[in-house]
């Protein structure tokens, strides 16, 4: 799957679904809604009663999210990602947080 393409198909969506108004404030409305998403992908996840595809659901709904943000804001996700592993792998070796 490419990032960049799923990125900006995931912004078309939420455009279509009328999630970006265009008033200046859809970035910040867009970032309540991810950890709107959070919180329900830890539900799901506490839950018993919830199945693994629930859990599943929840974790795809986050990344949309994520993706529809970063294609809104015109983010290369790809290699933002790509960037912030090789950080992340730094400090792994370094023993960092």
């Amino acid at each position: 799957m490419n990032l960049n393409e799923a990125s900006a198909k995931a912004y078309e969506i939420a455009v279509k679904r009328n999630q970006y108004k265009g008033d200046g404030n859809d970035t910040i409305r867009a970032l309540k809604h991810c950890a709107c998403e959070v919180v329900e992908a830890v539900d799901a996840y506490d839950c018993l009663r919830n199945t693994r595809e629930d859990f599943e659901n929840e974790l795809a709904d986050v990344i949309i999210c994520i993706l529809s943000i970063s294609g809104a804001e015109k983010i290369d996700i790809e290699y933002a990602i790509s960037r912030k592993m090789l950080i992340n792998e730094g400090r792994a070796k370094n023993g960092c947080n």
